[in-house]
């Protein structure tokens, strides 16, 4: 961004912050550190130079830091953005998740070559309440290198009812993109907190089309943001792999 669509934005930004707190633009200014005629200033924009201490005041009462007011994106921001408006429990368990993945790269000499696996504890099955599991490392250096960015985590299937095309002990290796037709997808419903593995089949409805011949098709009307909405798009099957062919980490699981 340029310098003009930078200060552009940081002025947009600060003054949506202010109508959502309720204060007028003296009061906002007192909030920053300036006075009343310097904010008008920086609003009218006939300043381009915003004190550092005001922006500092600025994150301390939304909470927002400078590079997302200039209108900033990023994945790593859209994460931070993400867990912010979480709960404090929420956060406090993605905590947990975080120091068990540093601790594991840490002391594991070729972590870049591991995934984490999330193991549901019930059967994976069709409709199934993914209510709980554990987190393995599993040594996945071939996919690593195949995929590469693209590979983000791994499911396991739990029970017999995916085969003949997935079978217990499966790995799912799993890319957080959005659904493309013919792609082997797991959806969540928010609702019931029933996952499903299903093909994903573009249409007016959209259908999701069991992997073999058990379970029902279900149908999506994509135009509907209310529909959509109740679908967690949790990523797309890349392949599978036989855990049978790798071993897992010695490392302990994050707690659940």
């Amino acid at each position: 961004m340029t310098r003009q669509e930078v200060t552009k934005n940081y002025i947009l930004n600060m003054e949506k912050e202010r109508i959502s707190w309720g204060y007028t633009q003296p009061q906002m200014a007192k909030r920053m550190g300036i006075s009343t005629s310097g904010y008008k200033k920086i609003v009218a924009g006939e300043t381009n130079k915003i004190d550092l201490y005001a922006a500092y005041q600025l994150y301390k009462l939304t909470g927002k830091f400078i590079f997302e007011l200039c209108g900033e994106q990023s994945a790593d921001l859209e994460l931070f953005q993400n867990l912010r408006s979480l709960t404090p429990t929420q956060k406090a368990f993605v905590s947990d998740i975080i120091h068990f993945e540093k601790d594991f790269q840490e002391k594991e000499t070729n972590a870049k070559e591991y995934i984490s696996v999330i193991v549901p504890t019930g059967n994976f099955e069709d409709g199934m309440i993914w209510d709980s599991a554990n987190i393995i490392k599993v040594n996945a250096a071939p996919y690593i290198q195949k995929f590469g960015t693209k590979l983000h985590c791994g499911v396991m299937v739990t029970s017999h009812h995916l085969q003949p095309v997935y079978q217990n002990g499966d790995i799912l290796l799993i890319s957080k993109r959005p659904p493309r037709e013919g792609d082997t997808y797991i959806f969540i419903n928010r609702e019931s907190g029933c996952a499903y593995l299903r093909k994903f089949r573009h249409g007016s409805p959209a259908r999701l089309e069991p992997v073999n011949e058990y379970g029902v098709t279900l149908e999506l009307d994509c135009d509907n943001a209310a529909e959509m909405d109740k679908w967690i798009k949790f990523g797309c099957v890349l392949t599978k792999m036989r855990k049978s062919d790798e071993q897992p980490a010695n490392s302990p699981s994050p707690p659940e």
